[in-house]
């Protein structure tokens, strides 16, 4: 899980839920510069308002299509003759029914809740926040987030996408709780949700981590490579949290990312350092471990004979930015010069923090219970109920910054 700019200290300071513990508002296309979209509302009419508590001044029948657009400081609702011009709009449709959201690059995807419609801040595109009921949104997280299809592990997933979703919002925007890519968990709204993340959501319904009656950071990875991780060895900057602590995992063995090797042209990655220190790069070392294996720090050899210590977790996210076709799944690696080439060996895939997705896997193939998967990956937690808590619930920190890694296909890879 997760994606954010490095290095961003921790706060002990309580948050609340966003918005409700029913629901979670989600920007919609985050990091697209989006100009335009079609709006159609499926099986149940769809109602245009200024705000929640207005009159509805337009409204949309099944199947009908309607234009969402920018002009200036406003944005557009257009369908036939109509033309609504406003700061802000809100589309919501009638009974819980669904609507197809189409880019014009022709992306389409199918959500439930409700749309508001705001200017972008910067630029001349749009903001789409869909308040999303949260049942919806765990569900499709975790059809996008985990698919490898057992019972307790889809389930253990669930209630760590429930606890993510409503106490770890990253403060994106006061409009709004996440976003719907990597920086905060993979939504793709409605129809990608598979009838197995439907009932693991519906089966933990209001269920949370916590620790010491807070809840928890759940942040999680793909593959340990055979041990997980402290979160302070991984985010140097976030201080010790007790239930995120690094064990031996035996449950990895399974796993496809277990082992890896993978080429980098030797140019390439030198011109990608160069570019990030703003310097000619010549070369690299490697630098410290961590206790449970995984490179703390490179050492980048500079053209002028200088050179600068570079955390690991920051090398492999400008690699995977920079270097077209690679991909270093983890900081657990050696590395070796041939000829053109470095060729980099490792293990696991992902920050190494939390809950292991290959490792919940295995333990629900062996028979085990998602409790006990989620109780073996965070130490010392707790599941509980939402309507258990006191309202509001306190968040045991501020969520996690990891590097950014756009070519994670889950949060905090």
């Amino acid at each position: 899980m997760v994606l954010l700019g490095a290095g961003a200290p921790l706060s002990a300071s309580a948050q609340s839920p966003p918005d409700s513990a029913d629901w979670v508002q989600v920007r919609l296309h985050h990091g697209t510069d989006v100009e335009s979209a079609r709006l159609t509302p499926k099986r149940h009419p769809l109602s245009v308002r200024l705000s929640s508590d207005d009159p509805p001044i337009l409204r949309l029948s099944p199947n009908e299509t309607m234009t969402l657009g920018r002009r200036q400081g406003d944005v557009y609702a257009r369908h036939e003759e109509a033309n609504l011009y406003a700061r802000s709009l809100r589309l919501a449709p009638s009974n819980g029914g669904g609507w197809t959201l189409t880019l014009p690059s022709g992306s389409t995807r199918t959500y439930t809740g409700r749309l508001t419609l705001r200017p972008a801040d910067s630029g001349a595109g749009l903001q789409l926040v869909n308040r999303v009921p949260l049942q919806d949104y765990v569900a499709s997280v975790v059809a996008a987030e985990y698919g490898l299809g057992d019972r307790a592990g889809t389930r253990a997933m669930a209630v760590v996408a429930r606890t993510y979703a409503l106490f770890s919002s990253k403060h994106f925007d006061e409009d709004y709780d996440h976003v719907d890519g990597t920086a905060s968990q993979v939504y793709r709204g409605d129809a990608v949700i598979t009838e197995p993340a439907r009932r693991a959501a519906q089966e933990t319904r209001g269920q949370v981590l916590t620790y010491d009656g807070a809840p928890i950071q759940s942040v999680y990875f793909s593959s340990s490579g055979g041990h997980t991780a402290d979160n302070e060895d991984i985010w140097t900057d976030s201080p010790s949290l007790p239930y995120l602590r690094g064990k031996k995992d035996p449950y990895d063995q399974s796993s496809p990312k277990h082992r890896w090797t993978t080429r980098v042209n030797r140019r390439a990655l030198l011109r990608a350092l160069s570019l990030h220190h703003g310097t000619s790069v010549d070369g690299f070392l490697l630098g410290d471990r961590t206790s449970n294996g995984r490179r703390a720090t490179i050492r980048v050899l500079f053209s002028d004979d200088g050179e600068a210590a570079m955390e690991a977790s920051t090398f492999r996210s400008v690699v995977n930015e920079r270097v077209d076709g690679v991909s270093l799944k983890s900081t657990w690696f050696d590395a070796r010069r041939d000829g053109p080439e470095y060729v980099f060996s490792g293990r696991g895939h992902g920050h190494g923090v939390g809950l292991n997705q290959w490792g919940a896997h295995a333990m629900a193939e062996q028979g085990k219970s998602y409790r006990e998967i989620l109780s073996f990956y965070y130490t010392g937690v707790e599941i509980r109920q939402l309507d258990e808590m006191s309202s509001p619930a306190a968040v045991a920190q501020d969520p996690l910054s990891p590097p950014v890694d756009s070519t994670a296909p889950r949060v905090g890879w």
